[in-house]
């Protein structure tokens, strides 16, 4: 069971190649963006825009003294795994990025594939911080934090905003496979 595992965790290590110099070469497929470098740049511009307001928004309303993030489980926990889905998102983009044009197959499969359904998750995690903080403002009141609430909501709205954003700008980008031999 655990050669199975291992196998696919590392199977894009079948598609390099030894060659005559005793280096490697990448035979596997490759992912060409359509939109040309000037287009790809633009893009990865804007997802980095997105990503900095996701990011900020989100270490931003951790400092927030708002009521709720002191000790109650139901507002910390999604904070939390929305947090963690915001730091995915960013290495996701990094990969995609550090990636250049085009992408190899294993690294598309990871930035590219993946970054649609983590920024939802992000998306998802941080409005159900928003509903845990109502809920605790209903059951225990402001408690003279309605500053605090203001904001951390506001900022949790725009960590939303941002990551469902990035996965619409992510969805618009047109990649086509090559084979590479």
């Amino acid at each position: 069971m655990s050669e199975t595992k291992k196998k696919k965790r590392r199977a894009y290590l079948d598609s390099f190649r030894k060659n005559e110099e005793g280096t490697y070469d990448y035979t596997g497929s490759l992912y060409q963006y359509n939109g040309g470098s000037h287009g790809l740049r633009r893009s990865l511009i804007k997802l980095w825009g997105l990503c900095a307001v996701l990011m900020g928004s989100l270490i931003t309303a951790g400092c927030i003294s708002a009521p709720g993030m002191d000790n109650c489980f139901y507002v910390l926990l999604p904070y939390a795994a929305a947090l963690m889905a915001g730091v995915s998102v960013l290495w996701a983009l990094c990969r995609m990025t550090s990636g250049k044009n085009p992408l190899k197959e294993y690294v598309y499969e990871a930035s590219v594939g993946k970054l649609p359904e983590r920024a939802v998750m992000t998306a998802a995690f941080g409005a159900a911080a928003i509903i845990g903080e109502a809920v605790y403002i209903c059951l225990h009141g402001m408690g003279g934090k309605t500053v605090g609430f203001g904001v951390f909501v506001l900022l949790d709205f725009a960590a939303a905003g941002a990551a469902l954003v990035m996965r619409r700008e992510i969805l618009r980008m047109s990649w086509t496979k090559h084979n590479n031999i």
